[in-house]
């Protein structure tokens, strides 16, 4: 049996906050800090690089489109011009990671 990982704990401040994964729209990336924007409530800093975070989060709900933005795959309305729009933001989608486009076209 395998474990599914609904939520996210991370510091910020000098709390252990708990994030909902369905609450993350989007990961932004800011040198060796994270600021994880939620669909609900203010962005969350932390201490942590986009490497790291990808490997706790499940492949098939997050995808890295760009050097500094991750995304969460549900939460995408569409895609034009390498860009793709989410609920409260529109990030570039950068020529290395641009064959996620045409994976989503197929979901």
């Amino acid at each position: 049996m395998v474990a599914v990982l609904r939520a996210y704990y991370c510091i910020f401040g000098y709390e252990l906050v708990k994030i909902n994964l369905g609450d993350i729209e989007y990961i932004e990336s800011l040198e060796d800090y994270l600021k994880i924007h939620r669909t609900n409530g203010k962005p969350v800093m932390t201490l942590m690089t986009v490497k790291a975070i990808l490997e706790k989060l499940l492949a098939d709900k997050f995808l890295r489109i760009h050097r500094s933005y991750v995304i969460s795959l549900n939460q995408v309305r569409s895609i034009a011009n390498k860009k793709v729009r989410l609920p409260n933001a529109e990030l570039p989608v950068s020529d290395r990671y641009a064959g996620f486009i045409n994976d989503w076209k197929r979901r």
